[in-house]
């Protein structure tokens, strides 16, 4: 994006190789899910060896100060000093549990470092685009595939020797945000995009919003989101029309599509079945309580925690507080589902908002709601500014940086997301990038004559 890349490093340092070790494990992540998480040495595994790294470059890069100049950053550190305030008192009763439910805010130390080494060397923005550009558009491509060979059983017999965690286990919610991503890069910074890859795209948004009423929406908010604020809402219409015919027809014949497996020995594993009508019930799910059993009775048994956990803080005796970080609010609040067979309980209510204000009491989410809109509204600011230039360019990258992040927000608000490395590292690994992004922008702003 030579717009962007008005600084070029002339030489690799040590945050350069940084930048794309992070770069590396995001791409891990995302094409391998859960699997990926688990390569290291416990407690120690890649998530946290970045993370603990990315600390020294944080403080190597000597532009932390600078960091905290942005109100978004500001927030940011007062909110984990609360999460970190919270957390502490439960280590010594829920040990390893306290700190695995803190990530929630705590990953946000991602943020910090990508944003102080995007100040320490500007040109390092145009390397973070030109990846992203790269990542959107072969994963766009391949995200329906990966997700379809991630539920085949050949996939599924390989795991790591430690556990039973398969090598590749990927969340319908992830695929979803990362295709949103790619279709957002299409419609706001690829100049051409072919026929096949946008075949391929809708194919993988078509298998995921058929399976997840959450991955759906993760998609359509953010991409509708830019294509009213890029002025590029005729482009997107004339796909949907496309796509509306061939959903019709679709429906019309009662096609439908039969994937995953399952194990005849154990009964393990899901078949998985993708049609018009599945796509249709999970639509009219969201605003219909009414529907299949499998649909309305997740939807009802999330309603009735997150009324629960409202119950006891916006009226009850964790106001303040909140009920910490560590304690298994499933079990806790009566609530216990199992994830699969052999595995722990449901930790967290699929909504990171609503976890937050189970964990972290008014206060906590109070610093959340703030946080997202000083992030969001900066993006805004940034993006508006960057039009007003007439710097198109810009305004889009601000634009495509805000509804990915937004992508991932909608998920969580449906599914187990931010408490994860897999999208969570992601989430504020963008959140970092749009804040050194902006003080960018703003240091080349001044600078011009």
């Amino acid at each position: 994006m030579t717009a962007l890349a008005t600084v070029r490093a002339q030489e690799r340092d040590i945050g350069d190789l940084y930048m794309r070790g992070l770069a590396s494990l995001l791409v891990g992540y995302a094409l391998l899910g859960k699997g990926f998480a688990y390569m290291g040495l416990p407690p120690l595994y890649v998530g946290e060896i970045l993370f603990l790294s990315g600390m020294l470059m944080l403080f190597r890069s000597g532009c932390l100060i600078a960091t905290l100049t942005a109100f978004p950053n500001l927030v940011l550190l007062t909110l984990a000093g609360w999460v970190v305030a919270r957390t502490v008192p439960f280590l010594g009763i829920h040990g390893v549990d306290a700190i695995r439910d803190s990530v929630l805010v705590l990953y946000g130390g991602f943020a910090f470092v990508v944003c102080a080494l995007l100040i320490e060397k500007p040109g390092r923005l145009a390397e973070a685009l030109r990846f992203l550009g790269i990542f959107c558009t072969v994963y766009g491509a391949g995200g329906g595939i990966l997700y379809f060979l991630s539920t085949s059983s050949l996939l599924s017999v390989i795991s790591w020797p430690a556990g039973a965690i398969p090598i590749m286990s990927i969340r319908s919610g992830e695929v979803a945000s990362h295709l949103a991503g790619a279709a957002l890069y299409a419609l706001l910074l690829r100049r051409r995009v072919g026929t096949a890859w946008t075949l391929l795209l809708l194919l993988g948004i078509g298998l995921v919003s058929a399976q997840s009423r959450g991955g759906m929406l993760a998609i359509v908010v953010p991409v509708a989101v830019a294509a009213v604020l890029s002025g590029r809402l005729l482009r997107l219409t004339r796909i949907a029309t496309v796509v509306g015919l061939l959903f019709g027809i679709s429906l019309a014949l009662q096609l439908e599509f039969q994937f995953g497996t399952v194990d005849e020995r154990t009964g393990g594993g899901e078949a998985r079945v993708v049609s018009a009508e599945q796509f249709l019930n999970n639509a009219l799910s969201i605003l219909d309580d009414q529907g299949p059993a499998e649909l309305s009775g997740p939807k009802q048994w999330r309603l009735m925690w997150w009324g629960k956990i409202q119950d006891y803080t916006l009226h009850g005796p964790y106001f303040w507080t909140g009920k910490g970080f560590g304690i298994g609010l499933a079990e806790d609040d009566g609530f216990v589902v199992w994830e699969g067979e052999g595995q722990t309980t449901v930790r967290s209510p699929h909504n990171a908002n609503i976890t937050m204000l189970a964990r972290a009491g008014v206060p906590g989410l109070v610093l959340w709601v703030l946080l997202m809109l000083a992030w969001f509204g900066m993006m805004l600011r940034s993006m508006l500014e960057a039009r007003r230039r007439g710097e198109e360019e810009w305004a889009n990258a601000f634009l495509f940086i805000g509804c990915y992040l937004l992508a991932i927000l909608v998920d969580s608000s449906f599914d187990v997301a931010l408490e994860g490395p897999m999208l969570g590292i992601w989430f504020w690994c963008l959140f970092g990038l749009g804040v050194g992004a902006s003080l960018v922008y703003r240091a080349a702003g001044t600078a011009r004559p």
